[in-house]
Parts: C-alpha cells; sequence; structure tokens
C-alpha cells in the first residue's frame, strides 16, 4: 500500500458518503480510518525490517527486525494473536528508530489531536459501548456530556478553527499524515 491508495480511498468514500440515499460520513470515516491503519501497519514493517518508503525515506533503526514475523512477536501484547498497530506503534516507534518517522502524528498538535478523536469516534461507530462513548465525550467534547452529538452529526458539523466539517478536516490530516509518514521532515 503506497501513500495515494489513502487519497484514492479518501475520494471514493467520500464520493459514497456525499450520496443523498448515504449521506453516512460516519460509515465513510471508518473505512478510511482502517485504510489508513493499515498503511500506517505496513509503512512502520517496511521501516522495522530496513526497507525504505515508496519516496525513497529509509530511518535509522535502533532495533533492526529480520523480517515480519520476528517483529510480530515483539509486538503482540501477551497470549493475543491481533496486533493493535497504531497503540504498538505509538507506544514502540521511540525505541525502534533513531528519528522516529511516527513522531510526526505524535508529536504534531493538529495531528495527534485529530488522531486521537478519530480513534475515539472510531471506537464509538465500532462498539457503542458506555466505555466508547465516555472517550468520545472526553476527547472530542471537552468532557462535556450535554454536547455529545452521534458521529454522523458530530462529523457533519463545523470545526472552529478551520470552518470546515469535522469530516473534511479529519480527511485532510489523513491525506497528509500519510504524506508525512513516506517522507518525513528532516
Amino acid at each position: 500500500m503506497v501513500s495515494s491508495d489513502i487519497t484514492t480511498t479518501i475520494t471514493e468514500w467520500t464520493a459514497w458518503a456525499s450520496i443523498p440515499n448515504n449521506n453516512r460520513y460516519d460509515i465513510a470515516l471508518l473505512k478510511i480510518w482502517i485504510q489508513f491503519e493499515k498503511f500506517m501497519a505496513e509503512l512502520f514493517i517496511q521501516y522495522a525490517t530496513g526497507n525504505e518508503s515508496e519516496e525513497g525515506f529509509l530511518p535509522k533503526l535502533k532495533l533492526k527486525f529480520c523480517d515480519e514475523e520476528q517483529l510480530n512477536v515483539f509486538l503482540r501484547d501477551g497470549n493475543r494473536t491481533y496486533i493493535d498497530f497504531p497503540t504498538q506503534i505509538k507506544r514502540l516507534s521511540k525505541h525502534i528508530f533513531e528519528n522516529d518517522p511516527f513522531e510526526v502524528i505524535f508529536l504534531d498538535a493538529n495531528i495527534s489531536n485529530a488522531y486521537n478523536q478519530i480513534i475515539a469516534i472510531r471506537n464509538f461507530i465500532a462498539h457503542e459501548s458506555g466505555e466508547a462513548k465516555s472517550k468520545m465525550i472526553r476527547t472530542c467534547f471537552g468532557g462535556r456530556d450535554d454536547l455529545f452529538k452521534l458521529p454522523n452529526d458530530f462529523l457533519l458539523s463545523k470545526e472552529r478553527s478551520t470552518n470546515k466539517t469535522y469530516y473534511s478536516y479529519y480527511t485532510e490530516i489523513i491525506a497528509n499524515a500519510a504524506k508525512l509518514l513516506v517522507n518525513p521532515p528532516q
């Protein structure tokens, strides 16, 4: 998967969501986020096993893994067979790379805030649990229950600093993050 796949995914799902009978930007964001997570995971594996990005970027490694299998053993929590790549990347990338190419997501305030908000929205869409709702309220609504909106309604509301819908704001950040991950600023 390459960074342009993320842009293509955004275009396709935005077109789908904008069809009047669909009008489900929450589902579109969920599908886009799933692709972005896959992209990050694949890129993380590429980098950690000593391979460069599509742009020729090759981070210096503190730890080099022989292959994906060896890396996956390192990334698994306990007996789990599933690897939560977003969590593991955030937790471990600084220990694997000298100049962590993923820090662009976690150190840039705008990207980091959007990243955390999208994860909270994604979890609420996927689970609709009380815990997921509480986290979405904390992350997206400053902890105020009275401001809570369902994900689709929230995504169609305006982000204050840009006056774009949250959906547009988030998809732009995802596309930008994908580009920065394959060619981080030096």
